[in-house]
Formats: C-alpha cells, structure tokens, sequence
C-alpha cells in the first residue's frame, strides 16, 4: 500500500498515474488479399473446343510437392525501404500466409489453363518452390509488388529445370489498394512463368523432319 501511495505522489497532480491505468488504443487491423479469380478457359473447355481426345497428346502430368517460404513471410506485410533491411506493417495483413496465394495460383495457372494434368503419385514430376519474397518496395514515392521465388522441377533421379525468379509490378498509387492491386499482377505474371517453365520442361521437343532418314 505504502509503495502505491509513493508511486502516485510521484506522478503528482497529472492525470499520468489515470494514464497509465488506462487501456492502450486499440489499433485496427486491416486485411488485404491478392488473388484475382475471374472466369477463365479452363482445361474441360479446351477439350471441347480442341475436339475429340484422341486427336490431342495426352497432357504431361506434374504433381506441386512443397511451397514453402521465410519464418518471416506470414501475414504481416513486409516492406523494405533498404536493400537489406525489412519491415512489416502492424496494422496491414494478407488474409493467409503469401505462400497459400502463391500455391493456387500455380495451381490455376498450370491446371485449369494449361491443361496439365495433376498427379498424386510420387514417381511424377514434381515442382517444389521456395517463396523468397512477396515485399513492398519504397523507393521515394515509387512502391513496387516484388515476388522472387526459386523452383526445382524433379523427376526421381534427375532434375528438369531448377532457376530462380524476381518479378516487380510498380504500384500505380501510394496507397495500399494501389499496392495490393500491383502485387496481384506479380502474383498472376509469376505464375505463367512458372507454368512457361514447367511446359517446356516437360513437353518432349520435336524433331525436325528433315532430321529422319
């Protein structure tokens, strides 16, 4: 009792020690998600529009094996005004960790447009991806969408592309919309990359005619 009473003879006449007691603000917590589903040719139009099965090469198959990313990629947004520095917004937050964003949007990208089929099975070809950014970039007034991701693309025995990507979309304002707007193109840009990628690695190139003899 005695400490009590010498504590808010300290703070005097005041109102800090009524300060002190009272809560905290409260801040509100905004949320922000990037994906932008839309109507789009899926693979069972193309089938129809391509004609009967048998005149079309069966799709190559691929299975998504593990999308990971940094301790630091949650849903706090991260930011960077510094090449090596990061920061992250309190009060703005991606609705699910970035790289759940990045998982269905491959998988839209490589399914439902490109037509591959997915496999389940562990002897297909798998694509793995280590997400390594999915920042905002402040450079004076200019704010930049950045994902940068690696991906390993792996039969059992033998690797079929391996690289790492960095793609930016600059913001077309210096609001938040205007950022989470940009790092929708990055994310839908990144993934027909990685689809480019996946395709080519494992459509089997043609020979040319003039090649037989």
């Amino acid at each position: 009792m005695r400490r009590l009473v010498l504590v808010l003879a300290l703070l005097g006449p005041c109102g800090c020690g009524s300060a002190l007691l009272e809560k905290a603000a409260v801040v509100p917590i905004r949320y922000y998600t990037p994906e932008r589903v839309v109507p789009r040719l899926t693979s069972a139009s193309q089938v129809t529009e391509m004609g009967p099965t048998q005149d079309r090469p069966p799709a190559p198959k691929l299975r998504i094996g593990r999308v990971t990313s940094g301790i630091h990629l949650r849903e706090r947004i991260v930011h960077r005004d510094a090449a090596f520095e990061a920061g992250f917004y309190e009060e703005r937050r991606w609705t699910e960790r970035p790289e759940e964003f990045v998982r269905r949007s491959l998988s839209r990208t490589l399914f439902e447009e490109r037509g591959l089929t997915r496999s389940l099975e562990g002897g297909a070809p798998t694509l793995d991806v280590d997400l390594l950014a999915f920042d905002e970039l402040r450079r004076g007034p200019m704010h930049i969408a950045r994902i940068q991701l690696r991906i390993l693309l792996h039969g059992d025995r033998n690797v079929l592309a391996e690289e790492t990507l960095t793609v930016d979309r600059p913001a077309l304002g210096d609001d938040m919309d205007s950022f989470v707007a940009a790092m929708a193109d990055a994310l839908e840009a990144t993934s027909h990359i990685v689809a480019d990628r996946a395709v080519s690695a494992l459509t089997p190139a043609s020979v040319p005619a003039n090649s037989v003899r």
